[in-house]
């Protein structure tokens, strides 16, 4: 694994960007009723939090949440000088929450706690439902990783860092899912492959990623 403290001291916070599942689905934002005014969201295992910005910016009271204090350190500096709704928190995701009695500590006051969770380029399987836990009754939850097999060397290579096939409709399957889509490999190249009924982005980007998955999903 990157030393993740290493990997951010290096990077520039400006240059942060959403995940393309939070941009390409926004209009769902408005569809829920998630009003940017009121609404609380999470950018979990944030990074440097590029959809914490673009939600802040859209009036959202923000917390971002990851491992690195480098990263933490940078978004709260960038998020004071800008004049944001945006904090920072250092969360070990992996370790903390599987600790079920850190778990139980914690829950009365994180259970049910945001109307958006976006997550991107993570994945803890022990810990995926808590994501569901953290969400307010109506909340939204978009996610997008790797998946599938590892495709020019694009992602982790190791298969506990990829998604299987439909995992994350197996794990929420309790959820209303508003948006799903596996871009894959086929014999004749890449194929993108929706669920049927699937609420289809009319923004959605026309190119597939092979090794990427992208869900939406309201509790």
């Amino acid at each position: 694994m990157p030393d993740w403290n290493d990997v951010y001291s290096q990077k520039n916070i400006e240059a942060a960007t959403p995940a393309d599942v939070l941009v390409d689905n926004a209009h769902l934002l408005s569809a829920a009723n998630m009003t940017g005014a009121t609404g609380k969201a999470l950018d979990y295992a944030s990074g440097l939090t590029g959809n914490g910005l673009y939600l802040a910016k859209k009036g959202y009271h923000v917390s971002a949440w990851d491992l690195s204090d480098i990263a933490v350190e940078k978004i709260n500096q960038f998020s004071e000088i800008n004049n944001l709704t945006l904090s920072a928190q250092v969360r070990d995701l992996e370790n903390e929450v599987a600790d079920k009695n850190a778990e139980d500590k914690r829950s009365e006051n994180s259970s049910n706690e945001f109307d958006v969770i976006v997550v991107s380029y993570f994945l803890h399987r022990d810990t995926l439902r808590n994501l569901y836990d953290l969400l307010n009754k109506g909340g939204l939850l978009f996610y997008q990783t790797f998946s599938g097999e590892q495709y020019c060397g694009q992602g982790p290579a190791r298969e506990e860092y990829r998604l299987k096939k439909n995992e994350l409709l197996s794990v929420f399957s309790d959820m209303q899912i508003l948006f799903y889509r596996e871009d894959d490999l086929d014999s004749s190249g890449v194929n993108s492959s929706p669920i049927a009924g699937q609420n289809v982005s009319p923004n959605a980007r026309p190119n597939a990623r092979p090794g990427m998955t992208y869900f939406v999903a309201k509790k």
